[in-house]
């Protein structure tokens, strides 16, 4: 992979991670209009997006982010 991604970069995908890199691209876009007043949470979610565009599919898929998934607390 040739994109490196930030831990909190990480974060943000795992938190809204779908079936594929284009419909987790699209769950983050969502978010756009509640974070435009907060800047540095604006700033960390463009760069994430920016990077995750060049990512192929492939790639994506082959990102780990289990360790960076939220703990529910709740049993499977």
């Amino acid at each position: 992979m040739r994109v490196r991604f930030e831990e909190d970069e990480m974060f943000v995908m795992a938190m809204f991670k779908k079936e594929n890199r284009l419909a987790t691209m699209q769950e983050i876009r969502r978010i756009l209009p509640f974070i435009k007043e907060d800047g540095e949470m604006l700033t960390l979610v463009n760069h994430t997006l920016e990077k995750m565009e060049q990512l192929t599919n492939q790639e994506f898929a082959a990102i780990d982010l289990e360790d960076y998934q939220q703990d529910t607390g709740e049993e499977p």
